[in-house]
């Protein structure tokens, strides 16, 4: 079905191209030509601009797959652009007309952009090995080649003839059936059969792979070889008039716009969906380590009681402890679910630890840094340590008071500091235990360094540090 369709659509191309161009062949009272020396500037100017932009797009897709079709293509495209904009539309806006320099040092750009266009439509599903040197490579190739181009023709220009004469109408009933000098003739026949060659290539290889892109590639090359055999006939690309030619060769840069448009929407849908199920890893991993296990505590410690005549009051405390950090795991998941993607940090870390002081009682500071970004994962994290650490300081550091300071400066700190009873790190024999060691497997899944500092009745202090 996909294989009809995309044929279908391209034969149809080729079907409208061919009827628009024997139409305005044969039948005279038919006029599509306009005298606008400006309007060639205009669609040189388009035609430049987007073939850089779809070359900027496929260099992404380049450096994503490192497939050989993508590195010919950037090329091509690339070579278009610099063709279109540096050889044709500045010297036609510069002069205000044709001249020789603006009509061979095209020809030549335009051929060897159309060479690797239909090299492309052919390369093999190859991966290059070194992609960035192979690009570098292949970009200095063709640079290099249309700067000889511009010089060579530079000097040159005056000793050659025009393509045609600028001032010849399409429309004349007496100028002959086909016109021009027999080199600009001959490249837009070459240039034709590359265009066609990169149509019938370009559905050939849509048919192998799933690449959509590649189905605007085939049918903008389809445009490009008609434009090209409506230069033949009358090359208005090298006169003052805008003729059917010009007209389907601004079709192929439209059709490409639209493929990168459509490819444009599909990385957005991509990178959309990839987030959500980034997201939703993340959250099933918070939940595994963190709820889960603590309400799979509570059930055996649970069990274990319900057997047991006489429960211990130690067990009684741990078992309450272990509820309230289940009940802190699902209130961050649930904030975590409802709270914006694109929400900064700062206002996160301030709601976080606002809302567990409000819960436990203690007042809090803030000294928060603006701007300050990091991954979604690092958020993440130091949105639990917050949450973990502002808990504690109220039921374990009994402190009436507690700030959270964050700050980058070549590095991320973050630091909660309470005014507590402090405690001696080395003997954790309570729930701050469990607490501590939690936020240090938190700070070194996302390759941050954890400190705790703290002295009977002198508070605690804990430091993240983010190199």
């Amino acid at each position: 079905m996909l294989r009809l369709r995309l044929r279908n659509s391209t034969l149809a191309t080729a079907a409208a191209a061919a009827l628009v161009t024997l139409l305005v062949s044969v039948v005279p009272s038919i006029h599509l030509a306009y005298m606008s020396p400006a309007g060639h500037v205009a669609i040189e100017t388009a035609a430049g601009l987007i073939a850089l932009l779809v070359a900027y797009l496929v260099y992404g897709r380049f450096m994503r797959t490192a497939q050989l079709r993508d590195l010919l293509l950037t090329a091509a495209l690339a070579t278009l652009a610099f063709t279109n904009l540096l050889f044709a539309s500045i010297p036609l806006a510069a002069s205000s007309g044709i001249h020789r320099f603006s009509t061979w040092a095209p020809v030549v750009g335009r051929v060897l952009g159309a060479f690797l266009f239909a090299m492309a439509a052919f390369a093999p599903r190859h991966q290059v090995r070194k992609p960035r040197e192979a690009l570098l490579s292949v970009l200095l190739g063709c640079a290099t080649g249309l700067g000889l181009v511009a010089l060579i023709f530079a000097v040159a220009a005056p000793h050659l003839p025009f393509g045609i004469n600028p001032a010849l109408s399409p429309t004349s009933p007496d100028r002959p059936r086909v016109v021009g000098n027999p080199t600009v003739l001959i490249v837009q026949i070459v240039t034709m059969l590359l265009y066609a060659f990169a149509a019938v290539s370009f559905v050939r290889a849509r048919e192998e792979t799933n690449d959509q892109l590649l189905d605007w590639f085939a049918i903008g090359s389809v445009l490009a070889a008609f434009s090209s055999l409506n230069y033949f006939l009358f090359p208005s690309l090298y006169s003052d008039w805008v003729y059917i030619g010009d007209f389907l060769r601004l079709g192929f840069y439209l059709v490409l716009l639209a493929g990168a448009a459509r490819e444009i929407a599909a990385y957005q849908r991509q990178m959309a969906d990839t987030a959500a199920l980034e997201e939703r890893r993340r959250l099933a991993r918070e939940l595994h380590d963190g709820l889960a296990q603590e309400l799979a505590f509570i059930s055996t410690q649970s069990r274990w009681m319900a057997q047991s005549p006489t429960p211990n009051p130690a067990q009684l405390e741990q078992l309450a402890l272990a509820a309230a950090r289940a009940l802190d795991e699902s209130r961050g998941a649930i904030a975590a679910l409802t709270r914006p993607l694109d929400e900064p940090l700062e206002v996160a870390v301030a709601q976080a630890a606002e809302e567990v002081a409000e819960r436990v009682g203690v007042r809090v500071r803030l000294d928060l840094e603006a701007g300050v970004q990091v991954s979604p994962t690092t958020r993440a994290a130091l949105l639990r340590i917050v949450r973990e650490a502002v808990t504690n300081t109220a039921r374990h550091g009994k402190a009436s008071e507690v700030t959270v300071s964050l700050s980058s400066n070549g590095r991320l700190e973050l630091r909660i500091i309470d005014n507590g009873v402090g405690f001696d790190p080395v003997a954790q024999q309570d729930g701050r235990g469990f607490g501590l060691r939690s936020m240090r497997e938190r700070a070194q899944a996302i390759g941050a360094q954890l400190e705790v500092r703290s002295t009977v009745g002198e508070g605690t202090e804990i430091e993240v540090v983010i190199p």
